[in-house]
């Protein structure tokens, strides 16, 4: 609000300001959230003298600038945060690991970590969980790091917006094989997520274009010809609505669908019958890709795949399973190097 006056009485215990005209805001300000950050880090880390203290001061002012100008953005209802004794112990906590080894890219991960953990104003998993995240990513390397998000992008998620074959490239090459480089580096990389409590190493292992054949199907289907649906077209001319041409060949068509299930939606909505919907989708499976025609095309698309999945066959990466800490750490890391913006909440 805003208040004009020139004259004013007091009682006991006020605080008289004037002004000709003065702003007044009840709400915490990011400047004094600022100071209230710098004092925890001022009253709580390590007693280091000469240019140790000065090099850990200055980190620990631009770690928390960075991450107030990330929560008025994202967040800005968060700022009230800082008067939680648990978040203030989060925020330190990331202070002082940026303090120690002011790493910019363990810096943003922390940033991220600690905005999302803003959110959490009870006691609930997801602020465990990223309390605990702010304590295991320091304890990570660059490659450890890029093998979560490796991991997650590809075992983790799916991408619902994927529409046509350069949409999947895309996805390949800039969410999964960004990452994919540390795959294949040393074993014991593996082992010190575990250690951590980062990831297990589970008995089996995933096969990778098995898995991106059966999540994004209809970018592997051929395509066929036209005559197929004709019998199922006197009874349900529909089917015409609900097929596409084929990735692959202009002269096919396909379902329209990525997949078996969302071929079964599609075709609901549009009246056909269950019966001629399975006979669509049996026509649609007989001209699926087998697995060395799919790895070719992988590789045919994305110029690393080739190098990543011999790397994942020879290291523990198709058996890696992240847990909700691994998780947590690999969505900071995907979204400040990939972009990512899903939620963390739809996995924790």
């Amino acid at each position: 609000m805003e208040i004009s006056k020139r004259s004013q009485e007091g009682g006991d215990r006020s605080v008289n300001v004037q002004a000709e005209t003065i702003n007044v805001n009840t709400g915490l300000s990011i400047s004094h959230v600022k100071e209230i950050a710098l004092e925890v880090f001022e009253g709580n880390f390590y007693k280091l003298a000469g240019v140790a203290k000065e090099t850990a001061d200055q980190r620990a002012k631009e770690i928390t600038d960075q991450f107030l100008e990330e929560l008025a953005a994202k967040n800005p209802d968060g700022l009230k945060a800082s008067e939680d004794p648990d978040f203030q112990h989060s925020l330190f906590q990331a202070q002082k690991e940026y303090a120690r080894c002011g790493d910019k890219e363990l810096g943003d991960i922390l940033v991220d970590i600690l905005v999302d953990r803003s959110k959490e104003e009870d006691r609930s998993l997801l602020q465990v969980v990223l309390n605990e995240s702010l304590l295991i990513a320091p304890k990570l390397n660059t490659a450890q790091l890029d093998i979560l998000a490796c991991c997650f992008n590809f075992a983790y998620t799916r991408r619902l917006t994927i529409r046509n074959t350069q949409m999947f490239a895309d996805y390949l090459n800039n969410a999964v094989l960004i990452f994919s480089d540390a795959v294949g580096e040393k074993d014991s990389n593996y082992r010190h997520l575990e250690y951590v409590g980062c990831a297990s190493i589970r008995t089996g292992t995933r096969d990778i274009v098995s898995i991106l054949m059966q999540i994004y199907k209809a970018i592997f289907c051929k395509g066929f010809e036209r005559e197929k649906l004709n019998e199922i077209a006197e009874n349900d001319p529909n089917i015409w609505k609900v097929v596409i041409p084929s990735q692959h060949n202009v002269n096919l068509i396909q379902a329209g669908g990525m997949d078996d299930e969302t071929v079964k939606t599609i075709c609901t909505q549009h009246g056909i019958s269950e019966e001629n919907t399975n006979k669509l989708i049996q026509i649609n499976n007989q001209q699926m890709m087998n697995n060395k025609e799919a790895t070719d095309y992988l590789k045919s698309i994305c110029p690393k795949f080739g190098k990543f999945i011999e790397d994942a066959d020879k290291t523990a990466f198709n058996s890696l399973e992240l847990t909700s800490v691994g998780i947590a750490i690999a969505h900071a890391h995907s979204r400040k190097k990939a972009g990512f913006d899903a939620d963390l909440s739809i996995w924790i």
